[in-house]
């Protein structure tokens, strides 16, 4: 049962930070206005040219390998950073985050859980 649920939540984790990956550069879904302080933060990173892309292909890529079920451990640990930018970006700043928690930071979270002894023995060698 645990194998069908790692499955089920990378697959829904890996396909969302796909679609979000390839949407940075072409842009199929126009984001949602949010607060003034997270839309600031985010054309900021758009603006400067080299931040977004390179987290967009890093989504690209890691969601590639979480699919393919290829670097599993090494893909969570490298979306670490992103999904905490993202999770408290939209903790703190959206006043409505719960779809994106929903959808995105609860399925990851679940993945960290379900390899917690992989990352641990990973981590401790």
């Amino acid at each position: 049962m645990e194998a069908i649920l790692e499955i089920l939540f990378r697959w829904i984790f890996a396909l969302q930070m796909l679609f979000w990956g390839w949407n940075g550069f072409f842009n199929w879904v126009k984001i949602p206005p949010s607060s003034e302080k997270l839309d600031h933060f985010v054309n900021a990173c758009i603006e400067v040219k080299f931040i977004m892309p390179i987290v967009k292909v890093l989504e690209i890529a890691l969601s590639l390998c979480l699919l393919a079920n290829i670097f599993v451990v090494p893909s969570l640990l490298a979306f670490l950073p992103i999904m905490f930018v993202i999770t408290g970006l939209h903790i703190f700043w959206n006043a409505r985050p719960y779809m994106v928690l929903l959808t995105c930071s609860l399925p990851y979270f679940i993945l960290l859980i379900l390899h917690s002894s992989k990352i641990l023995n990973l981590l401790h060698n």
